[in-house]
Parts: structure tokens; C-alpha cells; sequence
């Protein structure tokens, strides 16, 4: 998120654009909007012909430091490369490329231009023959209206079908221009405000895009009781939304009061603005936002010092597993409790003839019972540096219950950290460390509860299912695994930029650009929207039961343990409810404890101040144009073999049907 906002000033006409950026710059503004032909400088453009002299005015007005950070070049506003008119058309084509030609020379860091309508089949191939060409290019800022008065006075403005078609249309018209131009990262859109507020849902849609900018007109501040500029509480609300999203803002329109005083209250404006910045994740993903990642692969690579640092900080979900395993520790002894006084009323009933000696016998045999003398067996898989172990010392001591710790870790550095705190720091617990794969251990005594953090940001991608299956063995009948249970969700989202970022994220050849948009990706999405909520995929319990042959038996394999079976099947579907482009899934997961206890990334049950995972991003190779009313349907596969997991998946929308991605697993997996 933003930490200051940056904001510019539009300039209609600049008479003397050296005097402009120096009026903006004493005022704090950041940089200008200016044409960049001079508007005595409009001309006709005759092919062919020869010129003399410029077009527009010489470039040593500026220095170069100027032109390449404090310019915003916008494209002459009257061109319109997709006329019907052929003369028209070649004619500011030719215009067209003479202003971005000159831009690319000045080396300005963002040409802005008008987009007027849906049809911009000519803009975007000018555009895109323009980035072909050039070896630095600029970033094209394509500046829509958010509301369409166009089509709000063609229909009828009381309708309110009609209305949100007017706050559609605009968005149709930077949508399809974008997807012409492939979802290209370097395109942004510029959003001009209105004196009318969009419903929340267009605004919602629009925070997906990637604005760059808004531009406020001064039309719409009015004055308050001082004689200062300010802004309507729900435009406020509004600009807050977009400048934390990473949009600029910039002021244009007639001058209605002092230039500086419009700059002031968006400084305070951003400054009294809800803060935000208490809550853990938004700290400590500052920085990472739409940022891509390759998820980790724990069980088939070592991690390292950095990255148990960075789990190991998490405040939230180390407290909730050590609520977890105090309550497993409560049950355990509840039920070792309950065991012992059942067995010595057996023995009651089978001594009647020595009454007296048998009731002072329940009476010491309850007193031991509180004195407990059995330990308890807690073994943490894939312990890490500790952070669990500590946890579990924690809860024996709230619950003053003797445990046994047996901390089993395959990485060789995770083990030389454990070794060294079963020296200084745990000298008088009762723990032991173990090095190994748990999957292939085979240990005495056996444990009443396992514990393990192995989830991934899309709850088994990191093949929890597969090493706490392995495991089993090593858990009594009757124990307790923490955690129990977790699912992982998916929901359609909208996101040109994590689409895009996706596309290029590890190469530019044609076949890893393919495989990039088979692949999981982990960030933290700010620049989405989502089409509909989440909903369910997979689901996984432990101790997991094995499968049954046909007569219902469970199987089980060479060591006698239940023989699982971890692929899963699921289709989800969802309605739109609103027109929009789906770039792929957000994939979440929530996880169950023990009694209770539960960790979550799903937005709507997120674990206040847990940091532990970002979400991940599923993506689509071609992104697909959903209607309002029509209904998304997509299968996710979780396909297992004898040394890798895969995720295969499909989309439906309508009688479109897309490829199925990552078949066999070619571009993505996780081995074993």
C-alpha cells in the first residue's frame, strides 16, 4: 500500500510549459499532465510531403531530469484513429505516431490518451506496433470517463438498468482495449471522477483494473465554511480506495481556488484516512503486493534460516496451535482419568468380600490418579527450528502435564538448531530429536497426539495429506493429529496484472510463457476483484481412513497401515452477477485444529493478524469475457502418482470450454 500519495496537475493548454512545471513543482506537485503538441502547432498532415521546422515546441524547454520524471505527455485529444471516415483515419494515424515517436524521444514515463468507444481495433495495433519498436517505451495511460453521459442522455436516465449501463460502458471501452493488447502490464487506466458516485460494485470491479490514476475535477469540490476545496464524503471515500490501491491522483479543470490548496486537503485527506497499518499482514506484506512466487516444496527441498525466520514470527498461529494441543492435553488426561476409575470399580465389584479394604483402595487409587505418572507423547513432524515444541511446552505447562517430546525434522540445519536448544534451552524437559523423514520412521513409544504445520497456501499443495499418511504409524490408535482437518477454496477472479505478471514471471519464450499459465502462483492480490465468492474444493482428515475393497474392507499396505488414496475430484460453479474478464482462481484454505481451534485464509474467516501464508493465484491461459446471468464452471483435479502431485483444471462458460491445464503435470507438480 501506498505511503504517501502522489498527485499532478493537468494543464488544458500550456502557453509556456517551463513556467507550468515550475507553478506545479512550488505548489508540491509531483509532475503534470501536458499536451504534447502545442496547440498552435495543430497541423494537417500531408504524406509524403516534406517538412521544415517542428511540430511542437523544442525539447530544451526542460532538462532532461524534467521531461523523464515530472511529464505526463498526453496524446492531442481530437485524434481518433478509428473514425469511419478513411480520410480521417490515415490522417491522425499519421499524427498518431508522430506524437508518440516524439514522446519516445523525450523519454517521458507516461503517455496518456482518450479512449471515446468500445472500437479501438486501430488504436490498440498502432499501440501495440509502438512497443514492438521501441527499446524503452513508455507506459500508456488510456484515460476513460467513469460514468458514460453519452449513453446516460441516449436512454433514459431515470432507469436504473440504464444507469448502470452507463457506468458499464465505460468500462467496456478500457476492457476490450486492454484485451487487444493482450492484458499488457505496461497499459494502465486513468479514471476520470464525476460529480455522481458508481455503485459499489463498479468500484469494485474498477479496483481489479490497473488504475494508475484518477483525475479529480475541480468541478466537483465545493467550498466549505473557510473558503477551502474539499470533497464530498463518499468522493472521499473514493479517492482512499484508489490511492490505496497505488493510484495517483490528479487534478485538472478550471481553477477555483488556490492549486495549492486542491494539493493540501488530498495530503490530509490521505493522512486522517482509517489506518490500517496495525494489522499484522498489511505490515508485513507491504512491499510484496501482486507480487508472484513459486510455492514452496518443503518435503522434496530443505528450506532455509530466512524462511523459518519468517514463519517463525507469525504471532497468531503459533498461539492457536498451543490452544489446540492445551485442549488435547486436557482430553487426554480426562480420558486416562476416566479409564483408570472404570477400572477400579471392576476391581470393586470383583472384591466385595473385603468392602472396607477395597473403598480405602478407590480412595488412594483417585488420589493417584490426580498425581499423573504416565507421560504424554507428543511427536512434532517436521519440527523445524522448534516454534512447535515451544508451544508444546507451553500448553503442558498451563495444563501441568508431564509430556514427552519427540521432535522429528529431515533437514540437517533445522536438526543442528533443535540439537543445540535440547542443550541450552531444554536441559530439564523431556525431549528428544530425531532426524529422518517421518514418512519412513518407525519409532517406540508410539504417540497420543502428532503435530505438524505442512500446509500451503492452498491448504495440501505442500503434501500434508502425503507425509501425515506416511506417518500414521507412528500415532497410537486412539491419538490426536493436530491438525484434523482443512480444505482448501477456490473463487473466480479478475486481475490483468497478476495475469500478466503470471505470463512473464520466470521467461519470455512462447513455451515457458504457456507453462507460467499452468502453474500456482503464491502473492499477496491487492489489484483483483472478485467475480463471486469462494467456495470448497478439496478436503482432508487425519488420521485418514483407508479405501475399501469391493466387500468393504479396509485396505491396508506392507506395514498394516490404512492404504489411502489422495486423489481428489471437484467441480464448483458460480453465477455472475455482473459483466467482467476472468483471469483465473484466488485459491484459500482454513484448517480445524483441534477442539475448536481453527486457522484460516479464506477472506471471510481470515485469521485476524496471521501472516503465515499468502493466497494463490490459479490462472487461466486465455483469459475469458463472463456476462451477467451466465455461470462459471471449472474442475480442479488432484492427480498422484508414485513420485509427484499434480493439479490439472477446466473452466466452462457458457459453450466455451477451455483447454485442460497442466495435463500430466508438464508445466507444475510437487514431488515426492
Amino acid at each position: 500500500m501506498s505511503q504517501e500519495i502522489s498527485c499532478g496537475l493537468e494543464y488544458i493548454t500550456t502557453p509556456d510549459l517551463q513556467a507550468c512545471l515550475t507553478e506545479a513543482l512550488h505548489s508540491n506537485y509531483s509532475f503534470i499532465v501536458a499536451n504534447v503538441v502545442h496547440p498552435r502547432f495543430r497541423r494537417s498532415y500531408i504524406p509524403g510531403a516534406s517538412k521544415i521546422g517542428g511540430f511542437t515546441r523544442s525539447d530544451m524547454v526542460l532538462s532532461p531530469q524534467d521531461w523523464t520524471s515530472r511529464i505526463v505527455a498526453k496524446i492531442s485529444p481530437y485524434i481518433c484513429v478509428d473514425s469511419k471516415s478513411p480520410v480521417v483515419r490515415q490522417r491522425h494515424e499519421d499524427c498518431l505516431n508522430e506524437e508518440l515517436s516524439y514522446s519516445r524521444g523525450l523519454g517521458v514515463p507516461a503517455i496518456m490518451l482518450s479512449l471515446q468507444s468500445r472500437n479501438t481495433n486501430n488504436l490498440s495495433r498502432i499501440l501495440q506496433t509502438y512497443y514492438e519498436t521501441s527499446h524503452h517505451p513508455s507506459l500508456i495511460w488510456a484515460s476513460v470517463p467513469m460514468y458514460c453521459t453519452r449513453n446516460a442522455r441516449r436512454n433514459n436516465q431515470d432507469d436504473d438498468d440504464e444507469c448502470e449501463e452507463a457506468w458499464d460502458e465505460t468500462w467496456h471501452w478500457w476492457s476490450k482495449f486492454h484485451e487487444r493488447l493482450d492484458w499488457d502490464k505496461r497499459v494502465g487506466v486513468v479514471l476520470e471522477l464525476s460529480a455522481d458516485i458508481p455503485p459499489q460494485e463498479i468500484l469494485k470491479r474498477w479496483l481489479g483494473e490497473p488504475v494508475k490514476a484518477i483525475v479529480i475535477p475541480t468541478s466537483i469540490f465545493h467550498n466549505n465554511k473557510k473558503g477551502y476545496p474539499v470533497l464530498s464524503r463518499a468522493h472521499q471515500q473514493l479517492v482512499v480506495n484508489m490511492v490505496e490501491h497505488e493510484a495517483q491522483v490528479i487534478v485538472s479543470g478550471a481553477r477555483r481556488s488556490n492549486i495549492e490548496y486542491y494539493l493540501q486537503y488530498l495530503f490530509r485527506l490521505w493522512q486522517r484516512r482509517p489506518y490500517k497499518a496495525d494489522d499484522p499482514m498489511l505490515s508485513y506484506a507491504r512491499g510484496w503486493e501482486d507480487y508472484l512466487q513459486t510455492p514452496l516444496q518443503p518435503l522434496a527441498d530443505n528450506l532455509d534460516t530466512h524462511t523459518y525466520n519468517v514463519f517463525e514470527k507469525d504471532p497468531i498461529k503459533y498461539d492457536q496451535y498451543q490452544r489446540a494441543i492445551t485442549q488435547a492435553l486436557i482430553d487426554i488426561k480426562h480420558k486416562r482419568l476416566n479409564k483408570d476409575n472404570k477400572e477400579m470399580m471392576n476391581e470393586l465389584c470383583n472384591d466385595v468380600k473385603e468392602f472396607s479394604v477395597s473403598n480405602e483402595k478407590n480412595e488412594m487409587g483417585h488420589g493417584d490418579c490426580l498425581q499423573e505418572t504416565e507421560s504424554i507423547t507428543v511427536m512434532v513432524l517436521g519440527a523445524g527450528r522448534g516454534p512447535l515444541v515451544r508451544a508444546t511446552f507451553n500448553a503442558a505447562d498451563i495444563t501441568k502435564s508431564k509430556v514427552k517430546v519427540i521432535a522429528v525434522e529431515k533437514n540437517p540445519c533445522a536438526v543442528v538448531v533443535l540439537a543445540a536448544q535440547v542443550r541450552e534451552v531444554w536441559r530439564d524437559r523431556d525431549v528428544v530429536v530425531i532426524p529422518g523423514d517421518m514418512r519412513h520412521l518407525n519409532l517406540s513409544p508410539k504417540a497420543d497426539i502428532i503435530v505438524s504445520e505442512l500446509l500451503g497456501s492452498w491448504g495440501d499443495n505442500e503434501l500434508s495429506p502425503e507425509c501425515l499418511d506416511g506417518a500414521a504409524g507412528l500415532l497410537k490408535p486412539d491419538g490426536i493429529s493436530i491438525p484434523k482437518e482443512y480444505n482448501s477454496y477456490v473463487a473466480p477472479i479478475s486481475s490483468p496484472r497478476l495475469w500478466a505478471a503470471a505470463k512473464v514471471a520466470s521467461s519470455s519464450t512462447t513455451n515457458q510463457k504457456e507453462k507460467n499459465l499452468e502453474t500456482l502462483w503464491v502473492v499477496y492480490m491487492q489489484n483483483k476483484h472478485d467475480i463471486a465468492g469462494t467456495k470448497p474444493v478439496f478436503n482432508f482428515k487425519h488420521p485418514a481412513k483407508g479405501t475399501k475393497d469391493h466387500e468393504g474392507d479396509e485396505l491396508t499396505d506392507y506395514r498394516g497401515l490404512p492404504l489411502t488414496d489422495n486423489r481428489r475430484s471437484a467441480t464448483v460453479s458460480w453465477d455472475v452477477e455482473q459483466d467482467n474478464v476472468m483471469h483465473g482462481f484466488g485459491g484459500y484454505f482454513d484448517c480445524s485444529l483441534y477442539g475448536g481451534e481453527m486457522i484460516s485464509i479464506v477472506p471471510s474467516t481470515h485469521s485476524p493478524g496471521m501472516i503465515s501464508w499468502f493466497p494463490v493465484f490459479i490462472p487461466i491461459k486465455t483469459p475469458l469475457r463472463v456476462h451477467k446471468g451466465e455461470t462459471i464452471t471449472a474442475t480442479f483435479w488432484r492427480c498422484v502418482n508414485s513420485r509427484r502431485i499434480w493439479y490439472e483444471w477446466i473452466v466452462e462458460v457458457g459453450n466455451y470450454t477451455t483447454p485442460l491445464h497442466n495435463a500430466n503435470g508438464r508445466s507444475s507438480e510437487m514431488l515426492l
